[in-house]
């Protein structure tokens, strides 16, 4: 760029230090000039600038100088020959020395006074203006390809990063993907609620491959006795990890309201919630931590499924009531007769009822929102201080109060109850409540009338002049058929060495469920142990189980006792 200076015209370049258009010579050297009071040190150097556009073939032209280090001059194609031809000259004097070095001294003598010739000559080559300005584009190109190689790495390595973030989003939604449907195959294959414990542990033992271990069984069994109610719905049952081999790992069953922990010979109850997960980047080494215990999901493949299942069980609402009425059910223990008041109190609209843990519960056996109960199976009538403390806590928490007694009430205890609106209800062994004072059978009247309305659930015949539904009669327990068949039961029940009677009961209770075991037999009627086996034996002859497999258990055959 040229400008006018008086009658003459003054070449004008870009400073490389103080970046100001100042005068340059033909070469493109910068000329002295001030800069802040002061000259300035970008003097003699070569003008900066942007280089010229590029070919229209796309290829770069290295050879054409640009602009900032001046415009092309004489000098610089003069400097371009020199330096070439010097550069031949150099290597065959490197060459001569090389040669030299093996063949003749004389030859080696030449090869050094060129290559010393040759280097002496470029050094003072790059001391002149053109190889400055030469030496100054040659590191431009130089550093503009490395910022070029940069860039480019920068790119790969941007384009590789998204490619993990791609990668690993794929991989968490097919993970999540994969647990949602283990979290259904989960829920679907799961025992139905009101499952006996020791069934739906042995379902869940045997889903995690554990259930050849007796040792294991025995202690998820006392735990889940212990301090999971028995209806329950038992997800995973998982071990702790441990320090060395022969420490005892902790014992962690988990169900869909809560879990429990047997750790160095105590057991607790606990709530394990989305904050005691720890998560790792590799979806099979997270853990779940109650207190110090870890239970890893690597070594308990079920627990993380068990856990989102608990979750999304947690997330569903309450079923709603039954329509019809609960179904029979022999009540063997307490905790049965516990099942059977939270079938009743769900049919009577309480539909959230649960039964609660063993343990101190304040006497609550049966807990809803709206309705606390107690549950007596004991031989002798509930006097009128239970039901006062009945009373007590219900009006304590709010709610109302109701009562389920095998051997029913003593008359002290009705009158009160019903002045204080409890709901008395009295039940027999096949799970059939019976209301005993007003409170109960209003709250019997008002299910039935809501659950029996004509072309509604449940509809049926009512009671001639009345609102509500005939009583049910109560069960009776299936019994033998005259003639021959009642003789060859007795014949049996005396073979046997028991009663026909008690052969009856044993019956009813092997066909009731499902099962026929010398333990079942002995621990219900407190039988030894060959009395249990000739009353096995004594079924078989009547058909009811069947003979003895190669591993001495035996199948129920018979659904009901209807051919007997």
């Amino acid at each position: 760029m040229y400008v006018g200076l008086g009658d003459t015209l003054v070449k004008q370049g870009r400073c490389p230090v103080c970046g100001r258009r100042v005068p340059i010579d033909e070469e493109g050297i910068v000329r002295s000039h001030p800069h802040d009071e002061s000259a300035c040190k970008g003097a003699g150097r070569s003008a900066a600038g942007r280089r010229p556009p590029e070919p229209a073939g796309g290829r770069k032209d290295d050879t054409v100088p640009t602009a900032a280090y001046g415009p092309r001059t004489p000098g610089d194609t003069r400097y371009e020959s020199i330096a070439g031809v010097v550069g031949c000259v150099t290597f065959l004097g490197l060459v001569a020395l090389l040669v030299g070095a093996f063949v003749s001294p004389v030859m080696w003598g030449i090869g050094t006074g060129l290559l010393a010739l040759g280097l002496a000559v470029l050094w003072v080559l790059g001391r002149t203006p053109a190889g400055r300005r030469s030496d100054a584009y040659a590191r431009h190109l130089r550093a503009e390809r490395e910022q070029e190689t940069a860039d480019a790495a920068a790119r790969a390595e941007q384009e590789q990063v998204q490619a993990q973030v791609r990668e690993r989003e794929r991989r968490t939604a097919e993970a999540a993907l994969a647990l949602r449907q283990a979290v259904r195959a989960l829920l679907d294959d799961l025992p139905p609620r009101g499952t006996p414990q020791e069934e739906a542990l042995e379902h869940c033992l045997s889903g995690a491959g554990l259930a050849r271990q007796p040792r294991l069984r025995a202690e998820a069994a006392r735990l889940a006795r212990a301090h999971i109610a028995v209806d329950e719905r038992i997800l995973c049952v998982a071990r702790s990890t441990t320090l060395t081999d022969r420490q005892r790992p902790a014992l962690l069953i988990l169900t869909d309201r809560g879990g429990a922990v047997a750790d160095k010979g105590l057991s607790y109850r606990c709530e394990p919630g989305p904050q005691d997960v720890v998560e790792t980047p590799d979806q099979d080494w997270g853990e779940l931590r109650v207190g110090e215990l870890a239970f890893p999901f690597g070594t308990n493949p079920g627990l993380r499924v068990a856990l989102a299942a608990r979750a999304e069980a947690a997330a569903r609402p309450p079923a709603p009531a039954r329509a019809d009425r609960p179904g029979h059910r022999l009540i063997r223990t307490a905790r049965d007769a516990e099942l059977v008041a939270v079938d009743w109190m769900r049919h009577l609209g309480f539909t959230d009822a649960v039964a609660t843990p063993v343990g101190a519960d304040e006497g609550i056996d049966v807990l809803a929102e709206h309705a606390v109960a107690q549950v007596k199976k004991e031989g002798s009538p509930t006097s009128r201080p239970v039901v006062q403390q009945l009373h007590g806590v219900a009006v304590a928490k709010g709610r109302a109060a109701l009562f389920f007694a095998l051997a029913g009430y003593t008359p002290p205890a009705v009158d009160w109850a019903s002045r204080h609106g409890i709901a008395l209800f009295q039940y027999d062994l096949q799970g059939t409540p019976t209301p005993v004072n007003p409170p109960a059978l209003q709250l019997m009247q008002a299910t039935a009338t809501s659950t029996t309305a004509p072309g509604g659930p449940g509809a049926g015949p009512r009671a001639p002049g009345t609102g509500r539904a005939p009583a049910s009669p109560r069960p009776r327990r299936s019994a033998p058929a005259s003639g021959a068949r009642e003789e060859e039961f007795a014949r049996q029940a005396e073979r046997a060495g028991l009663r026909a009677e008690v052969l009856q009961d044993i019956a009813d209770a092997v066909v009731c469920e499902q099962r026929a075991t010398l333990v079942m037999l002995q621990e219900r009627f407190a039988l030894s142990r060959p009395l249990a086996r000739r009353a096995l034996e004594a079924l078989e002859h009547l058909g009811v189980v069947s003979a003895p497999s190669a591993n001495g258990r035996r199948t129920v055959t018979a659904a009901s006792l209807d051919h007997l």
